[in-house]
């Protein structure tokens, strides 16, 4: 992001805190008329979310820190954790993200532009940073979301993990809110899934040439729709997701495959919006390539109405995984649907 980007953008009131731990505050523009979906009452879209929080973190990663007052020997530019000088060293590929969402973010009523956001650092590892970016309203004290995200740093030649450089691990480590890294832990595809088709086309990629962080969110969201959609639809006959060359499977199996692999998700669930999401990164795909995108339910007695699993799968293998949690109906909601 160059200065022109910067000042385009918008962004307002940059300040830096060395205490408790490592901090930038700014205030952004926010979500856009771009940002809701179709539902009704017209939710934020997980995918803005993120890429709002992308932008943000990139402008406090890459926007010279105000010179402190007072601060006369202050003559070079500095930045948040060095960042530019980090990334001349290595690629920071995100290895896993958490997002927790407020109800507040769903309400109508709740301004959201433009937005505070306060950006600290979370950990420290050998080869990893985990930050968290807090967004509010303006003058808000909870936020609306918070997303925590970890990135490992990558040699730019061999595209392998690397050590953080010796420099940066002696004047960070330690200083970050979290007293260990975000830990989103692995689970296993079982085979009652439903498994949605794409190929994954130019746009869905960024300067890295693979596919962008939010598209595997966007393919897990497509998928459970179009698991509900032959799950519920009367209108499945002329419906098909395999229109990208993919071998079509017989459409009362896929009807069959989405009634087995859901168990208690509905449209109803889904219109309350996003309450928490998890997503590891595995491996990446590039233009071109052929990808599913599984999505179950836990099916035993223990499993929640509300969660979402997904897997995406390349030549087999999984790529990306993960979790998503819907909000539970409120009190006054459910005396409404079941009125004594």
């Amino acid at each position: 992001m160059d200065s022109s980007s910067r000042k385009f953008w918008g962004a307002e009131n940059f300040s830096y805190e060395e205490s408790p731990h490592p901090s930038t505050s700014l205030r952004i523009p926010g979500l856009t008329h771009e940002s809701f979906d179709n539902t009704f009452p017209r939710n934020p879209k997980i995918t803005s979310i993120m890429h709002t929080s992308t932008v943000a973190r990139e402008y406090a990663n890459q926007t010279p820190l105000p010179v402190q007052t007072g601060n006369k020997e202050q003559t070079k530019e500095k930045y948040f954790l060095d960042w530019p000088l980090l990334t001349q060293e290595f690629f920071m590929f995100a290895s896993c993200s958490e997002f927790v969402m407020s109800r507040a973010l769903y309400e109508k009523n709740t301004r959201k532009w433009p937005l505070d956001m306060k950006f600290t650092l979370g950990n420290v590892g050998a080869c990893s940073v985990a930050t968290t970016c807090d967004f509010f309203t303006l003058g808000g004290s909870e936020p609306l979301w918070t997303n925590t995200n970890q990135a490992v740093t990558v040699d730019k030649k061999t595209r392998m993990p690397a050590r953080l450089p010796d420099w940066f691990l002696e004047k960070y480590r330690g200083k970050g809110h979290m007293d260990r890294g975000l830990i989103v832990k692995p689970f296993d595809r079982p085979t009652a899934t439903y498994a949605h088709p794409s190929v994954v086309q130019w746009s869905d990629t960024d300067y890295y040439n693979h596919a962008n962080w939010t598209t595997y969110v966007r393919w897990a969201m497509d998928a459970l729709q179009a698991a509900l959609l032959l799950q519920n639809s009367s209108s499945t006959q002329s419906y098909s997701p395999y229109s990208c060359g993919a071998k079509a499977p017989n459409l009362v199996s896929a009807e069959e495959r989405a009634r087995s692999a859901l168990h208690g998700i509905t449209r109803e669930i889904v219109s309350r919006g996003l309450r928490k999401l998890h997503i590891m990164y595995l491996r990446e795909c590039l233009q071109g390539e052929y990808i599913e995108t599984h999505v179950w339910q836990d099916g035993t007695s223990s499993g929640e109405r509300e969660l979402v699993y997904f897997s995406v799968v390349k030549d087999g293998e999984d790529i990306c995984q993960i979790k998503m949690w819907y909000f539970d109906a409120l009190q006054e909601d459910e005396d409404d649907e079941y009125p004594v």
